[in-house]
């Protein structure tokens, strides 16, 4: 009686060893995804905004600063 449930047990725990290792391996392809293939480094970040705004501020200064200088000669 007691061999039968030994077994049910070890069997029950290979199965989920089997189950775990199958979703782990799942997941690290899904995290470490094939090397040959290049991944956008945005990912769904989309910074075109944050990039305007930069660029205009960069333009506003320069503008300002030559300003300045040909105020000053």
């Amino acid at each position: 009686m007691t061999n039968k449930i030994n077994l049910a047990i070890n069997l029950s725990i290979l199965a989920l060893l089997i189950y775990l290792s199958v979703a782990v391996k799942e997941i690290q392809d899904e995290v470490f995804p094939d090397p040959n293939i290049m991944i956008p480094m945005n990912m769904g970040y989309d910074n075109s905004a944050e990039l305007r705004y930069n660029i205009q501020e960069l333009l506003n200064s320069v503008l300002k600063n030559a300003i300045n200088e040909q105020e000053n000669q």
